[in-house]
């Protein structure tokens, strides 16, 4: 097979995020409404219930396209710098962002406020040393930032490593995950064995990042997942409305890799051309905004409209507005600034952005 190119693959799995970070943001705000409600169907309940499994496929997804994109160019103090700089672009401005939107709903706490603005903030386990965060959903952007440090490493040991000795790993991690619920974990409070209490979270979250950068290395030498892409998508969605298990959450890992390493192996597919409509993109892209600035803007309907669940519904279009419109005139505009003073070339992202701006 033909070695794919981030520009194959970006647009179709840039689309598949905005579904991840939806369902997240309904878990937050409308799964338990709907779990209490005796008209809701029992398997949209359990899929709603679900949502927060969004998180795993952005993880799998993260070590996919970071090992995907940087693959063999993360070895001199150089190129270090660069993916550095690179992260720092794509992750920052927005959060620094989404955590400042929430200033007007909180009251600041002192010292214990800082470690957030240096996304610190869940890598001591149980919150032993008092440390706030002011936007809730962004617990996931300080587990991220511990990938980043360990991605030269892991990316450098998967490209040494044999095919068989990669997929052994994948099935290795994923045993483990199922064993011990890892990709379930937001709370050291709620583990399935003692030892767990006292793990940094970011630290049992990694295997998520590391089956990514493992399936990333595998596409990359050639190798093509012999199922349609629409496969594990619908495996995926069938599971997730059957179980209501913590255990489901290693499904979702499992079926995330498939899914990722399906749309590259498949992306000449209907279902591919399909994930790859513009409109779709657009909303992919701004999925990362659309995750962020969720707290702020359900405070913000809240406060203006109050609690009441079917008012607080019109949260779903503002958000959705909100993103698109930071995607545009902040995130990307802010990003490809940071990388063309570090001469730079344009994210993938940005040239999508400019097709669409030119189309």
């Amino acid at each position: 097979m033909k070695a794919a190119r981030p520009s194959d693959l970006i647009e179709p799995l840039t689309s598949i995020r905005f579904f991840a970070a939806f369902a997240v943001v309904l878990f937050h705000s409308g799964a338990s409404f709907a779990a209490g409600s005796p008209h809701v169907p029992t398997f949209l309940k359990t899929l709603l219930l679900n949502g927060y499994c969004g998180v795993t496929f952005f993880f799998v997804l993260s070590g996919f396209i970071l090992h995907f994109t940087h693959r063999g160019r993360v070895k001199t103090g150089a190129q270090i710098r660069k993916f550095a700089i690179a992260r720092f672009a794509r992750l920052y401005p927005v959060y620094l962002f989404a955590v400042l939107a929430m200033l007007p709903f909180t009251t600041p706490s002192g010292w214990v406020d800082m470690p957030q603005f240096f996304l610190l903030h869940w890598w001591v386990p149980n919150g032993a040393l008092g440390w706030t965060d002011w936007n809730m959903p962004s617990w996931t952007l300080s587990v991220e930032f511990f990938f980043y440090l360990w991605f030269p490493l892991v990316s450098r040991a998967a490209g040494r490593m044999s095919t068989a000795c990669l997929a052994v790993a994948i099935l290795s991690l994923l045993c483990f995950d199922f064993v011990t619920a890892s990709s379930s974990v937001i709370d050291n409070r709620v583990v399935a064995f003692a030892w767990m209490t006292w793990t940094p979270i970011p630290l049992l979250r990694l295997p998520e990042f590391v089956i990514g950068i493992c399936a990333a290395e595998i596409i990359q030498r050639g190798q093509r997942m012999p199922i349609p892409a629409w496969a594990p998508a619908v495996a995926l969605v069938a599971g997730l409305s059957l179980s209501n298990s913590n255990r489901i959450a290693a499904f979702a890992t499992a079926m995330a890799a498939l899914l990722i390493t399906a749309i590259v192996s498949d992306r000449g597919s209907r279902f591919a051309s399909v994930l790859s409509a513009r409109w779709l993109v657009m909303l992919g892209g701004a999925s990362y905004s659309l995750y962020l600035l969720q707290q702020p803007v359900h405070f913000a309907v809240a406060k203006w409209l109050g609690e009441d669940k079917i008012l607080l519904a019109v949260q779903y279009p503002i958000l959705i507005i909100a993103s698109l419109a930071v995607f545009r005139f902040y995130e990307e505009p802010i990003r490809e600034w940071i990388r063309d003073r570090a001469r730079m070339r344009p994210s993938a992202m940005e040239e999508v952005v400019a097709k669409e701006r030119d189309s």
